[in-house]
């Protein structure tokens, strides 16, 4: 069974780099670069994990986990 993942950084090459590389693992990825588009998808679709820069350009990738943290996502941090 796969597993959805989100993903959330402000730097297209290593998001889009990173995303190949989980696909590969056999994850369904999405990914986003800021917290705004990321809160319209989350409260629509349930992901199981998440991985979200911590210095996002709208926000800071604390203030979103904390946003979207009820939706029980699991985060891996990526400075």
């Amino acid at each position: 069974m796969n597993k959805e993942l989100i993903i959330v950084d402000d730097d297209f090459p290593f998001r889009e780099r990173l995303s190949r590389s989980m696909q590969k693992k056999g994850f369904n990825v999405e990914n986003f670069s800021n917290s705004l588009e990321t809160i319209k998808r989350i409260n629509v679709k349930k992901f199981d994990y998440a991985i979200v820069d911590m210095k996002l350009e709208d926000s800071s990738g604390l203030e979103l986990i904390k946003k979207i943290k009820d939706k029980k996502v699991n985060f891996e941090f990526n400075k």
